[in-house]
């Protein structure tokens, strides 16, 4: 899917791991009889040996919810894994070492990612176990992915930042974009469904599953927000049929329950959000507000973001829409109209290593000091930060951007020889501790830091490691560490998150090019 609704997946509190063997109860394997299948009792095998299913998952994620409903729904019995992502299993990461996430469906030792792409392998792996979850038209079957597409692409990310949000403001937005992406929902119904009881028509089909998933979290939601996400005067349908969905067999053996995920959900907001209030031992500025213009993809936002959380400081967040830019921006930013912009004391700042350095200098008094005492150090990690701007972003840049297949392999080429050539400033500037800096985290860490979840996006949509155990060991380990930081894991951006961002990227703008090519012609 393209954004991850992370927010819905505890990343701190799990439930302990789980193994047990969900045994389906339903009848619905008992017309099943076909050359191609055997069954025994309440177990379906596929002909020619066991069909083996294990599933990876988390209690919170309508993501599994959508792979447990599908499982459920064709009878299927399989094993259950409960992952605690904070510590992720062995097996989890050598199932899905690009994102590194659930679900997982493991089929006889193969692996499957995604919980769209799972579902419709499900219904295409065990075509003759239940009704068909797609609809057999080719339109039918477009129009059901078309909607799947929009609830995780539209409805999943505002949705996403109610949890994430720092402050009311953004929260009361994040709320309001998801009330309206929820209400086309009415019209998606209306169209799939042609009047029957469900999307899928007379039966439970592959939008009624990713749906339905969002059937709990969408009473969670109501009871955090006072207002019903679904509500019956306006979205009649909708109501009504969360109702029946929510009566079927398959969907009462898997759905949470909804005060487990009100609790849940407090606590993603409570941790979170802002501060009330800092403590700055006097060494606040006076009047000193602070907002910051950003991106959750731009990696100069997230250097700022660092910085802050390194400093302890807190800070009113405004996302930005990119291709639609807020007036404060381009008041705040005239000469770029870019993200990162600082507003501190109602003056604007600019430039991401201008900022970091002036967060430093202006409020000195809080946390560790980014740049060192001594000015030729100072003089060598400015170098170094520059350094990364200028070679390692033109090369990241040239990796990810090129317009041909040999552009982009030669800023990969380029990316691998400036990165071995940080490995030596990692070596001079270090002197053998764990940071670019010494014992603490400074300047030129949080400059390459916030750099991190793209490089590891690029790594996976290139298939190169740029860190390297046997020629970059320094910085694999630096990597770690710093990835480890309560600072990184509060601002970096979820790689997986990443890469659906780059891949959708690419896909418009080879679109665009396409289109600028034809009307040439």
């Amino acid at each position: 899917m393209t954004h991850r609704m992370g927010a819905f997946i505890d990343h701190t509190t799990t439930a302990p791991p789980i193994h047990y063997r969900y045994v389906n109860q339903t009848n619905a394997g008992e017309a099943l009889d076909s050359e191609n299948t055997r069954i025994h009792g309440n177990r379906l095998e596929m002909a020619g040996g066991n069909s083996e299913l294990k599933l990876i998952g988390q209690w919170a994620s309508p993501f599994v919810t959508r792979v447990k409903l599908a499982l459920n729904l064709k009878g299927l019995s399989y094993e259950y894994v409960e992952e605690d992502l904070r510590n992720k299993s062995a097996l989890l990461l050598s199932a899905n070492p690009v994102h590194k996430s659930v679900p997982v469906l493991i089929h006889n030792g193969k692996a499957i990612c995604e919980s769209p792409v799972i579902v419709q392998y499900i219904d295409e792996a065990f075509a003759f176990a239940g009704p068909p979850l797609l609809p057999a038209n080719p339109y039918d079957r477009a129009v059901a992915r078309f909607w799947v597409a929009y609830i995780d692409e539209k409805l999943g990310p505002p949705w996403d930042r109610v949890f994430r949000a720092r402050t009311d403001e953004e929260r009361a937005e994040a709320m309001r974009q998801t009330f309206a992406a929820a209400g086309a929902l009415e019209g998606g119904l209306r169209e799939c469904s042609k009047g029957k009881d469900f999307f899928g028509g007379d039966s439970v089909g592959y939008v009624d599953v990713v749906v339905g998933s969002l059937i709990p979290w969408a009473k969670a939601t109501s009871v955090l927000a006072g207002a019903e996400l679904v509500d019956a005067a306006k979205m009649p349908l909708l109501a009504a049929w969360m109702d029946r969905f929510g009566e079927l067999d398959a969907a009462k053996a898997v759905m949470q329950d909804v005060d487990s995920l009100v609790e849940h959900g407090r606590m993603l907001m409570a941790k979170n959000a802002a501060p009330a209030s800092n403590d700055f031992a006097g060494q606040e500025m006076a009047g000193g507000e602070l907002k910051l213009l950003g991106a959750w993809s731009s990696v100069w936002a997230c250097r700022v973001r660092i910085a802050l959380h390194l400093k302890d400081l807190s800070y009113d967040y405004v996302e930005e829409d990119l291709e639609n830019k807020s007036d404060l921006l381009l008041a705040s930013n005239p000469v770029h109209k870019k993200v990162p912009v600082l507003i501190h004391d109602s003056k604007p700042i600019s430039e991401s290593l201008v900022i970091v350095q002036y967060i430093d200098e202006a409020f000195a008094g809080n946390g560790s000091p980014l740049l060192p005492a001594d000015p030729h150090e100072r003089a060598t990690a400015r170098f170094w930060a520059a350094y990364i701007d200028d070679k390692l972003v033109a090369a990241w840049l040239q990796a990810f951007r090129g317009k041909t297949d040999e552009e982009k392999l030669e800023g990969t080429r380029q990316l691998l020889v400036v990165v071995e050539t940080l490995e030596g400033a990692l070596r001079e500037c270090s002197k053998g501790k764990p940071f670019f800096s010494g014992d603490s985290v400074g300047f030129l860490d949080v400059m390459l830091g916030g750099l991190l979840s793209w490089l590891h996006g690029t790594e996976a949509l290139c298939g190169v490691e740029f860190f390297d155990a046997t020629k970059t060991p320094l910085l694999l380990a630096w990597a770690e560490r710093f990835g480890a930081l309560d600072a990184a894991k509060a601002t970096l951006p979820d790689v997986g998150e990443v890469v659906e961002f780059a891949k959708t990227w690419r896909a418009k703008k080879a679109a665009a090019e396409a289109e600028a090519a034809a009307a040439k012609n």
